[in-house]
């Protein structure tokens, strides 16, 4: 019988919506699955579209394309929606467009 990975609580800021993100899933992908209309553009850790701030929570970053992503970026608690997986409950705001 398969189990059921934890899943954690996702908060997008610009839009004050909060959904399931389960632990093995992106956050990215949880917006996404719950109709969130996140700015992305190739989703897999090589453009920065998705960047956003880690308002709340931990995140584990998954492997991604340097350029996308700087070490100082990292450090002002910015990280790539397409590569974060929930460690504990999360807030984020996207950062590539303007709160809607």
């Amino acid at each position: 019988m398969a189990r059921t990975p934890k899943s954690h609580r996702l908060t997008i800021a610009n839009t004050q919506q909060t959904i399931d993100c389960a632990a093995n899933q992106t956050v990215l992908e949880a917006a996404l699955a719950a109709g969130i209309d996140f700015p992305f553009a190739c989703a897999t850790g090589n453009c920065g579209t998705c960047t956003c701030h880690l308002d709340a929570g931990k995140v584990t970053l998954m492997p991604r394309g340097d350029a996308s992503l700087s070490p100082q970026q990292i450090k002002a608690g910015q990280t790539l929606a397409c590569r974060a997986r929930p460690r504990s409950d999360l807030t984020v705001t996207w950062l590539s467009r303007a709160e809607r």
